[in-house]
């Protein structure tokens, strides 16, 4: 690999206005190229009312779409994050003030599923209205077989042994896995006991505390009080009125905790996060020899896997918390918003930014986690950059918090905790997504 005179340039991991990451340096250097990974808009459940009904007392509410399609509510919240992202862009010289970008500037490209592809069109959407959409790209995959970046296992890649999903688990959870689940370990669940089924004499079907490892049955329920918040229903259909603010803040850390058993373990990070991070490090090494290549000279490496083609200066990945939450686990990497740490919520993103010096025309890679709180997604405000959405500084591995760090110490330090066997090298082979999936 070309080695690439790029540093990554990182501030604090704190949550600041969007403003306030635009240091006097940063005002004197280019934005060259920016990729987001972003959480796909407001859905309803994945289950159905049937199979969660076990768990609760009353029945769940109906939703106005099929089970895992996007909300008419979670559409109108993500184009409010695309035009956020479009203020930020230009205020950061990515974007012209005004006019339509050219058709190889922006790529779009998303899995499969409805949400993903409809969340990608109205990022789109919010963040240049008024001009032709550029299309957005899937996988180009025989019938049945789901895209490789987003669900590598077991369609592209076998599972993991037993014995090494045994040991992943071991050191997760320490020698004591059943204290992890326990009740003493976890008094939220009391509370999302009562939510479930208040009256005693009215209990569950299968109540979540007659559960021997309660915590592993809580975070689809807690995550459906999340959506329906997000989602702008009626306080009396949050938790049948039994969810306020306050007591879905009280219960996300127990989702949190959860969902990471699923995502940030080694293993998990490692198997399922691989794919897609290599061809992430691949579009930026793309951009970065594009940016340095001269007028009219070929760009070298044009083999790489990276997303887009040669100039493109955006990249928009419509993806999955999954997604987020296994780069996290790769990368080490926390976060904070809404004092819920490392939570993925709809319209969350990873944003790879990549700079050039102004002065030393090298190049700087800065990573950021953006997410609206959990009131905006509610009431679909605005976003400006007086009013944004919450960002926090990542420190990415083989860097220093507020440090510069060459690109060759990231890339290294970055491709280390991925694992080949789980890497599809090379270009990927897309296609067109449906206007209605």
């Amino acid at each position: 690999m070309q080695k690439l005179m790029i540093a990554v340039l990182l501030i604090a991991a704190t949550v600041a206005p969007a403003q306030t990451h635009a240091s006097k340096k940063q005002s004197q250097d280019k934005l060259r190229f920016t990729l987001i990974l972003s959480r796909h808009g407001v859905r309803p459940p994945l289950a159905t009312a049937s199979v969660l009904g076990v768990r609760s007392a009353d029945a769940w509410p109906e939703w106005e779409v099929p089970l895992g399609f996007l909300t008419p509510h979670g559409a109108m919240a993500i184009r409010q994050m695309g035009a956020y992202m479009r203020m930020d862009l230009v205020r950061k010289g990515l974007l012209p003030a005004a006019g339509c970008p050219e058709s190889n500037e922006i790529y779009l490209y998303a899995d499969t599923d409805q949400r993903t592809i409809l969340s990608t069109r109205n990022t789109f959407a919010g963040l240049e209205p008024g001009c032709d959409p550029p299309p957005v790209h899937i996988v180009a995959a025989a019938a049945g077989v789901a895209d490789p970046i987003f669900s590598p296992i077991p369609g592209s890649f076998p599972p993991p042994s037993d014995a090494a999903v045994a040991a992943d688990r071991q050191a997760t959870l320490g020698n004591d896995p059943e204290a992890y689940f326990s009740l003493a370990r976890n008094p939220e669940l009391k509370e999302l006991a009562y939510v479930l089924a208040p009256d005693p004499a009215h209990p569950a079907k299968k109540p979540i505390l007659d559960d021997p490892r309660p915590l592993a049955a809580t975070s689809s329920l807690i995550e459906d009080f999340l959506l329906e918040y997000t989602d702008g229903k009626p306080m009396q259909e949050v938790g049948w009125g039994r969810v306020d603010a306050a007591a879905l803040h009280r219960l996300m850390p127990l989702y949190v905790k959860g969902f990471d058993l699923l995502t940030r373990t080694t293993l998990r990070a490692r198997t399922q996060g691989s794919n897609l991070t290599a061809h992430i490090l691949d579009s930026l090494e793309q951009a970065a020899q594009q940016a340095q290549t001269q007028p009219g000279q070929a760009v070298p490496h044009t083999d790489l896997g990276a997303f887009g083609p040669v100039g493109a200066r955006l990249v928009y990945l419509g993806g999955h918390d999954s997604d987020l939450s296994y780069i996290g686990g790769l990368f080490g990497l926390h976060w904070s918003v809404d004092g819920i740490g490392d939570d993925t919520p709809p319209d969350s993103q990873i944003v790879f930014e990549l700079w050039q010096s102004a002065k030393s025309k090298q190049y700087s890679v800065r990573m950021i986690y953006r997410a609206q709180t959990l009131d905006q997604l509610r009431s679909g405000q605005k976003l400006t950059l007086a009013d944004p959405p919450a960002e926090v500084s990542l420190t990415p591995p083989g860097c220093r918090g507020g440090e510069i760090c060459p690109f060759a110490d990231f890339d290294k330090a970055a491709r280390a905790v991925l694992d080949p066997a789980y890497i599809k090298p090379g270009p990927l082979a897309t296609q067109i997504a449906p206007q209605n999936p």
